[in-house]
């Protein structure tokens, strides 16, 4: 079928590239880890941010709180995070991965990675997939308003 002019869409190729990315995690990491994207992505934001709150999860991810909750609640239920009282400010619960939660999050991003590189390799160089990556952080970045 003839694209057309939504070949000159950013939004319509990227969401053509998700398509490819959502295979390739639910077969390496979904299936196998029995973990949904958001879960993955926490698990792995709590490996470098420990002790993040839920409001401060939710707002780098743009999701609401009440969804934040229910994410943490199921990964909670897996014994994967725990919450506990931040020590710098009692009103704030923060969230720590578990020992079992750190492994899953090193195992599927190990697993992820190598996967991405492999399925994208046909198609994309080393440097064009590193360019690929710094390109769509510009995308994901605000823009500057000055």
């Amino acid at each position: 079928m003839n694209e057309g002019e939504l070949l000159t869409l950013a939004g319509y190729r990227l969401a053509q590239a998700t398509v490819s990315t959502a295979a390739v995690f639910e077969q390496e990491v979904g299936a196998p880890l029995e973990l949904r994207p958001v879960e993955f992505t926490l698990l792995v934001m709590l490996q470098a941010n420990p002790g993040a709150g839920a409001a401060q999860l939710a707002r780098a991810l743009a999701i609401t709180k009440p969804h934040m909750t229910l994410y943490l609640s199921r990964l909670a239920e897996r014994g994967l995070v725990k919450r506990e009282p931040s020590a710098h400010d009692g009103r704030v619960i923060g969230v720590h991965l578990t020992r079992a939660g750190a492994r899953l999050a090193v195992d599927g991003l190990r697993r992820l990675q190598q996967a991405e590189r492999e399925a994208f390799a046909p198609r994309l160089s080393g440097a064009e997939f590193g360019m690929l990556l710094e390109l769509l952080g510009k995308l994901a970045r605000p823009a500057d308003r000055g």
